[in-house]
């Protein structure tokens, strides 16, 4: 019994310095909303570096879903703090051997454009410009209360097939940590 905890530690262990070693991973490096009358509007850039597994799955015809999360969150005594006004944001990438481009669509407004290169779309992914959300008229955020802005591959929008691995995967599940600041009304 204790040669099986020891051999599940050390499984452990490997696993974590596989996720900690790879050169790859979301991060969001700046986020702002701005409040206008019936919405608010956000800008925001990410920086994505996808895992030599994700471009694999993505060269051969595997579309890959990337989830931003927009939340205002007011602080509250306790564990944890009161979301007040989210927004999730739906883009998926995919290649097109045949023609050659990597499509990206934006799920939530209905847009897409066309790549020649994984990189050239991985960088139009990055730069949200002025998205707007409709929220009621006239309405602010409590005080005080922060943004938070973070993106994920979402596996749950994978084939069937991917899913298991990608739940176990290290290289599967790409999530960056929250970008967090103070909302000044």
């Amino acid at each position: 019994m204790q040669h099986l905890k020891i051999g599940t530690w050390c499984l452990l262990c490997l696993w974590s310095l596989t996720a900690i070693g790879g050169d790859y991973g979301f991060q969001v490096r700046y986020a702002s909303l701005v409040f206008q009358q019936d919405a608010v509007a956000l800008t925001s850039g990410i920086d994505y570096r996808f895992s030599n597994t994700l471009v694999e799955a993505l060269d051969n015809g595997v579309p890959l879903t990337l989830t931003v999360t927009t939340r205002i969150r007011q602080p509250r005594r306790g564990l944890w703090d009161e979301t007040v006004w989210r927004r999730d944001l739906d883009f998926q990438i995919q290649y097109y051997p045949l023609s050659q481009v990597y499509r990206v669509v934006d799920e939530t407004n209905r847009f897409q454009r066309s790549f020649p290169r994984l990189e050239s779309a991985l960088v139009a992914l990055g730069e949200l410009n002025e998205i707007a959300f409709s929220i009621e008229e006239g309405w602010t955020p409590p005080r005080p209360s922060y943004g938070e802005v973070e993106v994920w591959l979402n596996i749950e929008r994978l084939p069937w097939a991917l899913r298991p691995i990608a739940y176990f995967s290290p290289e599967w599940r790409l999530h960056s940590n929250p970008y967090r600041w103070w909302i000044s009304q």
